[in-house]
């Protein structure tokens, strides 16, 4: 498959106080195309994470603060709002993606007090205010500012942003001016880059099971995806893994990487219509190919996992295989994995597969239909974990 290279440019709008100075910046991404087009707002701050650097941001905002919508309920995934500066940006607050539990709520107070402590401030946005208005009051004490659009919400103890040209200064002690400006152009290319890198580098640091614990314990979507993985058909055990200690020392560190990059990319590329299908041909092949580690038995199956994650994407995006692992910084066990007299044979199904390879290429191989079958229901199993 190719992957349509989509750019992102990334834009902001300036918010002036009641005496002209700018204070803060808007951010805004639109997909960079012949006929430009904003992304979802719901998945704005997803764009933003995925391509987060110091460069980006120091280009984006300078000394300002950059204001950003988050639905509410990703203020749950401490894997994206941690990758961000909290003493950079204010997150406006707009309505969840899914209706908010009790439960939900109880984790969503106990980040806002973390988010808090690393520096972040909180505004809510109008249109939260008016559709759930007992969040506002279960949560007022940590938020600062009442971002408007359409009309104004009086609240008392907090600081208004007026978005709209029917607002004046003397209505609101902020007021955003004029149109967004474009600052700064991402392809699509670079977005994956950006995001592997950082899931590379967290898997190639020596970690201990309890910092990864700890890791993991911050992110509540991921330990609900992660005890649901361990306790899945896919790891026969007697009893029940109830907690994240014993769900990674029962997976072991490799098969945690392995979990956490095929979260990741589900996660953030999973949501961009731009790239679904190449993150599930791409996890896909990892665990396919991980399911015939019993046919390469010197071969340890997280690093089977990942020749097959990264095998065919050079050519997804149309880029040399030098200069795509080279840009994203892949292991350099890896890299010699790839390039195997032991493995290319193996790679190659990958090619081939989805037609029907000769039987007299799978033959040499050892590998019947069964195989194949086997093979086959195995990556598609995992594959509806992760994306599920």
């Amino acid at each position: 498959m190719r992957v349509k290279l989509t750019s992102f440019i990334f834009r902001r709008q300036n918010v002036r106080d009641s005496n002209g100075d700018i204070i803060f910046h808007r951010i805004w991404i639109d997909r960079w195309e012949e006929e430009r087009t904003p992304v979802e707002p719901k998945e704005l701050i997803l764009h933003l994470v995925a391509n987060y650097s110091p460069e980006l941001e120091n280009k984006l905002l300078g000394n300002r603060r950059g204001i950003v919508d988050i639905p509410v309920d990703m203020l749950i995934l401490r894997s994206v709002v941690s990758v961000l500066n909290g003493l950079k940006f204010v997150l406006n607050l707009t309505p969840p993606r899914k209706v908010l539990k009790e439960e939900h709520l109880e984790s969503i107070e106990t980040v806002l007090d973390k988010y808090q402590e690393e520096g972040f401030l909180f505004s809510i946005d109008e249109s939260l205010l008016r559709t759930n208005r007992e969040f506002y009051k279960r949560f007022s004490d940590f938020i600062t500012y009442a971002f408007f659009k359409e009309s104004i919400i009086p609240l008392d103890g907090k600081l208004s942003i007026g978005c709209s040209e029917s607002f004046s200064p003397t209505e609101v002690d902020f007021v955003c001016e004029g149109e967004f400006e474009d600052v700064f152009v991402v392809n699509s290319l670079k977005h994956l880059q950006t995001a592997l890198s950082k899931v590379i580098s967290m898997i190639s640091e020596d970690v201990s099971v309890e910092e990864l614990a700890d890791a993991i314990k911050g992110d509540p979507a991921l330990v609900t995806k992660l005890l649901q993985y361990v306790n899945s058909p896919l790891f026969p055990h007697r009893k029940r893994i109830e907690s994240i200690t014993n769900a990674i020392s029962y997976l072991g560190l490799e098969n945690l990487k392995k979990f956490l990059i095929a979260v990741w990319m589900s996660q953030f590329f999973g949501r961009d219509p731009t790239f679904l299908e190449f993150v599930k041909e791409m996890i896909f092949n990892a665990f396919f190919l991980e399911s015939f580690h019993r046919k390469l038995n010197s071969l340890p199956k997280d690093k089977l996992f990942l020749a097959g994650l990264f095998y065919k994407m050079p050519d997804a995006f149309g880029v040399r295989p030098e200069v795509f692992f080279s840009s994203i910084q892949i292991p350099e066990d890896i890299l010699k994995l790839l390039d195997s007299e032991e493995l290319k044979p193996f790679l190659k199904i990958l090619d081939c597969f989805r037609e029907g390879c000769p039987k007299e290429t799978l033959s040499k191989l050892g590998i019947g239909e069964e195989d194949m079958s086997k093979g086959i229901e195995y990556a598609r199993k995992n594959l509806e974990m992760f994306l599920s």
